[in-house]
C-alpha cells in the first residue's frame, strides 16, 4: 500500500509540471489558434536565462529568480512581435508552421551560442528542505517545491485572467479577436502578453525540472509531454490542462512502477500517447475541448 501512495503521489508532483506546460500551449491556442511547438525550446532557453542570473552573475535567488523569468517574458514577447504579428488576421496554420520553423530554429541558434558561451553553469536552488518521509513514503523536498511552484504559478495565472481588467481583456481576445478590437481592445498588444506571460510559465516548469539536475539542450523534447496533455484536456480548456497533467502524471508514474518492471522498458513513454489516441476515438476534443458543429 505504502508503494501505490508513493507512486500516486509522485505522479501527482509530476502531473503538476505538466499541466502547467499544457496551460502555456492553451493560452496561446485561444488567443490565436496557434499550436506552439517551440515550447520545449522555450522552456530550455527560460532555464538558462535563469541560471545566468543565478549563477553566472550570482544575484541571489529572490532576485534572480523575477529577472530570469521577466527576461524569459521579454524573449516570448520579441519572437511574438517578429514571427507571429505579421500573420495576424491570416489562417493560424501558418502560425502553427511558423512554431515549427521555430522549433528548429531555437534548437539550432541554442546549440550555436552554448558553443561560443558555455553553459552558464548549475546549482541547487537551496530552497527550504520539506522532504516528506513517513515509513516507506519518501517526497524529495526538489520534487514537492516543484509541484507547489507550478501549481502556484498556475492559480497566479488563473487569478490574473478571471479577477484582472487584463484578464478580462485576454478572455475577449481568445474568445474573438474581431469583436474584442471592436469594443477598443488592442488584439495585437494583448497577443504580446499572452505569449510573454506563456514564455514566463514555461521558463518555471524549465526551473523546476532542471532543479532536479537536468540542464542541458538535450532536455527541450521534454516540452512535448505538453502534447498529450491539451490532447486529452481539451486545446482550449485552461481547466482541462490541469486534470490532463494530474491523469498522465499518474498514469506515467503507474506504468513506471508497475508495467516497467514486467520486461516493458520505456513503456512510460508511449503510454500516454496511446492514451491520447484513445482519448481521441472517443471524444476528439478532449474531455472538456468545445466540441464545434460546423453548418454547411
Amino acid at each position: 500500500m505504502s508503494y501505490f501512495i508513493q507512486t500516486i503521489g509522485s505522479g501527482i508532483l509530476t502531473g503538476l509540471i505538466y499541466a502547467l506546460l499544457g496551460l502555456c500551449i492553451v493560452l496561446i491556442y485561444k488567443a490565436s489558434g496557434a499550436f506552439n511547438f517551440a515550447i520545449g525550446q522555450f522552456m530550455v532557453i527560460g532555464s538558462y536565462l535563469f541560471y545566468t542570473m543565478f549563477v553566472a552573475f550570482n544575484l541571489p535567488l529572490p532576485i534572480a529568480l523575477p529577472l530570469g523569468l521577466l527576461t524569459a517574458g521579454g524573449m516570448g514577447a520579441l519572437i511574438e512581435r517578429i514571427t507571429i504579428r505579421p500573420l495576424l488576421g491570416k489562417d493560424p496554420i501558418l502560425m502553427t508552421k511558423v512554431t515549427l520553423g521555430l522549433y528548429l530554429f531555437l534548437s539550432a541558434f541554442l546549440n550555436f551560442a552554448l558553443n561560443y558561451t558555455g553553459s552558464p553553469g548549475w546549482q541547487p536552488l537551496n530552497l527550504p528542505d520539506i522532504t516528506l518521509e513517513s515509513g516507506d513514503i519518501l517526497y524529495l523536498s526538489e520534487r514537492i517545491w516543484a509541484g507547489i511552484l507550478s501549481l502556484l504559478t498556475f492559480g497566479l495565472v488563473m487569478v490574473a485572467l478571471y479577477r484582472t481588467r487584463w484578464g478580462l481583456a485576454i478572455r475577449a481576445v481568445s474568445e474573438n479577436q474581431v469583436k474584442a478590437m471592436a469594443f477598443g481592445i488592442n488584439a495585437r498588444f494583448i497577443l504580446l502578453i499572452i505569449w510573454a506571460i506563456s514564455a514566463g510559465c514555461i521558463a518555471v516548469a524549465g526551473i523546476m525540472i532542471s532543479d532536479f539536475g537536468v540542464l542541458s539542450a538535450s532536455a527541450a523534447p521534454v516540452g512535448f509531454r505538453a502534447l498529450p496533455v491539451v490532447i486529452i484536456g481539451g486545446i482550449d480548456s485552461i481547466g482541462g490542462a490541469l486534470i490532463a497533467g494530474l491523469i498522465i502524471g499518474i498514469f506515467e508514474s503507474l506504468v513506471f512502477a508497475y508495467i516497467e518492471p514486467m520486461g516493458l522498458i520505456g513503456f512510460k513513454d508511449v503510454s500516454t500517447y496511446i492514451m491520447m489516441l484513445i482519448v481521441l476515438f472517443i471524444r476528439p476534443y478532449g474531455l472538456f475541448g468545445t466540441a464545434r458543429i460546423e453548418r454547411v
